[in-house]
């Protein structure tokens, strides 16, 4: 299937490409001042590409902070002790770590009583016969 939709497309390419030869000679040079200014965009824009390297660069350490993180969750799910949290970063040295927090105890379960239970939504119980 992949190769008929790419048929299609490059043929559909090739029919729109003009046959008198001045009109290539001038999508030719078109097309080779398009793949120079694009080449020295960096050069006439500096300050553009500077502003947009650091924002790749911003986006590449958030998707590996992503990347690491679904594959620690993926891989703690088959622990023993999946509730012990895995650091997804290199240690922390002591001299910058955290004071530890107090442990929240667990929510107590099942609190629901009877009356809890009982479902609201049905109506009183139908009586057949006379």
């Amino acid at each position: 299937m992949f190769l008929i939709r790419m048929a299609f497309w490059v043929g559909l390419a090739v029919l729109l490409l003009p046959t008198d030869e001045r009109q290539q000679a001038r999508l030719y040079n078109t097309a080779a001042v398009t793949v120079e200014r694009v080449a020295t965009f960096c050069d006439r824009n500096a300050q553009t590409c500077a502003t947009g390297a650091d924002l790749w660069a911003t986006f590449l350490k958030k998707a590996e902070f992503g990347g690491r993180m679904a594959v620690e969750l993926i891989t703690s799910a088959g622990r023993k002790d999946a509730n012990a949290p895995t650091p997804l970063a290199e240690p922390v040295s002591a001299k910058t770590a955290p004071a530890p927090e107090a442990k929240i105890a667990p929510m107590a379960r099942g609190t629901l009583t009877p009356a809890d239970l009982s479902p609201p939504w049905r109506g009183q119980v139908q009586r057949t016969g006379t």
